[in-house]
């Protein structure tokens, strides 16, 4: 396949295009090794703040970089959590209980935020960066970063529908 036939069959807003490529080496020092303290760690947040998602945003604030990037990636939180981390605003119940049902883990490939229209509204973190994407089902045709990235998507899909 030439690179011409690749671009004629990928998706227009393929996200190795903006940056958001999968990490596949690591450095052993960036895990925090053993387990049990990214657990004691989560553990010691949950039990300050119970089910409070400002409240472990703020935990999660005050961790060294490292440690937050492994809670954030893990199976430890939910995607509801993160998503209230990095956006800082509760959605409707609907998204809420969808978010709240999927680890943070999930994030890496979408997580369902809302169908509008033909459209899929995903939440996904890649690269330590966080964005809303608006999909067809099949490729991801634009993604929002910052404050009002959930506005934005939603608005795209609006004014594309």
């Amino acid at each position: 396949m030439t690179g011409d036939d690749r671009e004629q069959n990928s998706c227009p807003d393929d996200l190795d295009d903006y940056g958001y490529v999968d990490e596949t080496e690591y450095d052993e020092e960036e895990w925090y090794e053993p387990a049990d303290e990214l657990e004691a760690t989560a553990d010691a947040i949950f039990e300050e703040c119970e089910e409070d998602v400002a409240c472990i945003a703020a935990r999660l604030d005050g961790l060294e970089d490292e440690l937050r990037w492994e809670l954030l990636d893990s199976n430890l939180l939910n995607a509801w959590q993160v998503f209230y981390y990095f956006y800082r605003i509760i959605p409707d119940e609907l998204v809420h209980e969808r978010l709240e049902l999927e680890p943070a883990l999930a994030t890496k490939t979408g997580v369902l935020l809302e169908n509008r229209d033909l459209f899929e509204i995903l939440f996904f973190v890649k690269a330590r960066r966080a964005f809303v994407g608006v999909s067809d089902g099949a490729c991801l045709l634009a993604h929002f970063e910052g404050p009002d990235a959930f506005a934005e998507a939603r608005a795209y899909a609006d004014a594309n529908a």
